[in-house]
């Protein structure tokens, strides 16, 4: 038996938020192969972690709109108790260890692609299909940034990271994550976007539709969407020309879902 880390970097692009300046600067996991297979090791007390939520959660990022958590053990229970609740949401990594007293959590690895804006309209409709149902049923990620989700060559979708998730029923929450969804996609694709609108509207429908199809009570969360503060900070997030696309094109799914509730 032996044991060999592995490090991974990702090529550095322009970041547009703070979120993603962070993502960068702040990994809290490492990855070791022992006979051949590989794991992840997370130690949410690393200091690494602990100045990423601190700036995160000491500043006006999220303006009040979900409950960051600080606190290592406090992180390492939430995402604990999201990856193991068997009425969740998302394909999920095995749990093969937790240690409280330091802080450590040890799972399986998951072999993938890391979700981007160039996977296939039927990933983005499956990613979105997966975090509305995570909001039926109460569940809110918070941290609901695109490298946090994987997905197979099969078209399972995974998430990999959960560690500020809650249970609260909160429609505030929802919006909250599909408002950092959205605009960590637009982010990542920003360049292509720009050349090509109409794929850009395409990826949009794929993400409304399928959140709709997962979450019975998605209107309420768009129609949050549209209200003063989050459309404050969808021009704060989403990139321009492209907040204001989303924008519109929320108004139209509240529309059609309006329409067809109707019928």
């Amino acid at each position: 038996m032996y044991a060999k880390s592995v490090f991974f970097q990702r090529g550095v692009s322009v970041k547009f938020s703070l979120i993603e300046f962070l993502d960068e600067r702040s990994k809290q996991v490492r990855y070791f192969i022992v006979n051949g297979k590989i794991y992840v090791v997370k130690k949410y007390a690393s200091e690494t972690g602990l100045i990423k939520w601190f700036l995160i959660t000491t500043s006006n990022l999220a303006i009040g709109k979900y409950p960051f958590e600080q606190d290592p053990s406090e992180r390492l229970e939430r995402e604990v108790n999201f990856m193991k609740h068997p009425e969740s949401c998302f394909d999920k990594p095995q749990i093969l260890l937790v240690d409280y007293s330091s802080n450590t959590l040890i799972r399986g690895f998951i072999g993938g692609d890391v979700y981007s804006y160039s996977a296939p309209n039927t990933i983005h409709y499956k990613v979105a299909r997966e975090l509305g149902k995570c909001h039926e049923r109460g569940w809110a990620l918070g941290d609901a940034k695109i490298s946090n989700f994987v997905y197979t060559s099969d078209e399972h979708v995974y998430i990999v990271d959960a560690e500020q998730a809650t249970r609260e029923h909160s429609i505030e929450h929802a919006a909250w994550d599909l408002l950092v969804y959205v605009s960590t996609l637009t982010i990542d694709g920003y360049w292509r976007a720009l050349y090509n609108r109409d794929v850009y509207e395409r990826v949009l429908d794929s993400v409304l539709g399928g959140y709709l199809a997962g979450n019975s009570n998605g209107k309420k969360v768009l129609k949050k969407l549209l209200g003063f503060d989050f459309k404050t900070l969808t021009y704060m997030f989403v990139p321009f020309p492209f907040n204001y696309l989303f924008t519109k094109k929320v108004e139209k799914y509240v529309e059609r879902a309006v329409f067809i509730s109707s019928d």
